[in-house]
């Protein structure tokens, strides 16, 4: 079995694609190679939270289960990974879309976050 939990272990900066939102930062740790823990801000510093996720055994991944839905993280490279629809429209008083965020390694990896975006779309159009 690969230890794909190890491959999210850090410090990400998530980007709203086609939304206009502050930046959500997360801090992820592995307690082995399934169990991660996320610590959740948004970037103007107000705490969002913690919450726990379960990372893929077959596949560079992991799952979040909330109260509402289930999502999955997908490792695009090794400085980035993609939740389709994570930004949901709670923050927006349920009206409108969810949107895709692309997070990111602080850096210049964070300079390609909508070129790894629009890559990821077009293989499903």
């Amino acid at each position: 079995m690969t230890d794909y939990a190890a491959k999210f272990v850090g410090r990400w900066v998530g980007q709203t694609m086609g939304w206009n939102s502050p930046a959500h930062v997360w801090e992820i740790t592995a307690h082995n190679a399934v169990n991660l823990t996320i610590i959740t801000r948004w970037e103007d510093g107000r705490e969002v939270g913690r919450f726990s996720a379960q990372a893929a055994s077959t596949e560079p991944a992991f799952i979040v289960k909330m109260p509402r839905r289930v999502f999955k993280a997908i490792l695009v490279d090794p400085q980035h990974f993609l939740i389709p629809e994570w930004d949901t429209n709670d923050t927006r008083n349920y009206e409108g879309p969810d949107y895709d965020v692309v997070f990111s390694r602080p850096g210049l990896a964070e300079l390609t976050a909508r070129a790894v975006w629009h890559k990821y779309r077009a293989k499903f159009s």
